[in-house]
């Protein structure tokens, strides 16, 4: 008797998977169980495709559109093969060209090379006429009266403010745009804060 009871206590201790189902705690689902939903923040990829949120987008996925000319979505506005974007934040010198470099890989400041863009650049900041201009850095300095673009394009065009740029120093100032209500540039020290404009080409 003493035995049997020892072995009906065994058969208890060793369960054997013939037992009565017990719900799997969550922590210990192998894959097995029935599909349950994916909590966004653990999805991994092989998941039905979701639309990627603007702010997100890389550049390197397909284009919505299926159009595979602009890299990045142009906020701003096309002239030429490059896109032009206005930022009305307040940055020095150092942080609109960082800002810009957030925009696209091969953004700079922008430079200014005739009087039609100029002009464009300068609706593009107040919005048509809509807005009162604000000071706002270009792309230029100037070092020992001696001007230059930033992104390397020809100085073939300039709208200084009369008696500008007046600086004898071999420390660079930068151009900012915009003076007594006019479109004309000065050059003044990089470190003051400016809302700027970007520009960077749109194809490949």
């Amino acid at each position: 008797v003493d035995i049997n009871t020892a072995l009906v206590q065994d058969r208890r201790v060793g369960m054997q998977g013939t037992e009565p189902f017990m719900k799997i705690p969550d922590g210990f689902r192998q894959g097995t169980e029935p599909f349950m939903k994916i909590p966004d923040g653990f999805r991994q990829g092989t998941e039905p495709f979701m639309k990627i949120p603007d702010g997100f987008r890389q550049g390197t996925e397909p284009s919505v559109s299926g159009i595979q000319t602009p890299i990045v979505a142009c906020k701003g506005e096309i002239i030429g093969e490059n896109c032009f974007e206005f930022n009305p934040t307040p940055l020095t010198f150092q942080e609109a060209q960082a800002s810009c470099r957030d925009l696209a890989p091969n953004a700079e400041l922008a430079s200014v090379t005739s009087s039609d863009l100029h002009s464009r650049l300068v609706s593009l900041v107040t919005k048509g006429g809509g807005n009162n201009p604000v000071l706002t850095w270009l792309g230029g300095t100037v070092k020992n009266q001696q001007a230059s673009w930033v992104d390397g394009s020809e100085w073939s065009y300039s709208d200084w403010m009369p008696g500008h740029p007046n600086i004898h120093s071999d420390q660079a100032v930068c151009i900012e745009m915009f003076q007594i209500e006019e479109s004309w540039w000065t050059a003044v020290d990089c470190e003051l804060k400016r809302a700027s404009i970007c520009s960077y080409p749109i194809t490949a």
